[in-house]
């Protein structure tokens, strides 16, 4: 009987050892995404001389839907730690009307955009 209690004995050491270190790795895991999570914002989309952050266009989907006059504020990445959207929301453009609110459109549903002209008076 004393081989088997050795055994199980050396066993059990490395099956603890082996839970310990995932415990200490997934403590860690989850600290560095809380901390790098904390106040993230959405990806910024930015197009040299097209779209800057305050041009509104006119957004048309594939479904006939139209959104006039929006911003483009980001889009979501779930891909990042900075995230916690779960993987269906990939991929959502946001946009912004005159009144603030904001829509969240899939990006592949965006057929057309129509960009307008900018209207400052120098």
């Amino acid at each position: 009987m004393h081989p088997f209690v050795e055994t199980i004995n050396v066993a059990g050491a490395i099956v603890a050892v082996i839970v310990a270190a995932i415990v200490v790795l997934t403590l860690f895991f989850r600290g560095m995404s809380w901390i790098s999570g904390a106040g993230s914002k959405p990806e910024t989309i930015a197009i040299r001389g097209v779209l800057k952050k305050h041009t509104f266009a006119t957004v048309h989907l594939t479904g006939g839907e139209t959104f006039e006059r929006v911003r483009f504020i980001g889009f979501t990445n779930s891909e990042t730690l900075k995230t916690r959207l779960p993987h269906e929301l990939n991929g959502m453009v946001i946009l912004e009307d005159e009144g603030e609110t904001r829509f969240l459109v899939r990006g592949k549903a965006i057929r057309l955009i129509v960009v307008e002209p900018d209207t400052k008076e120098e």
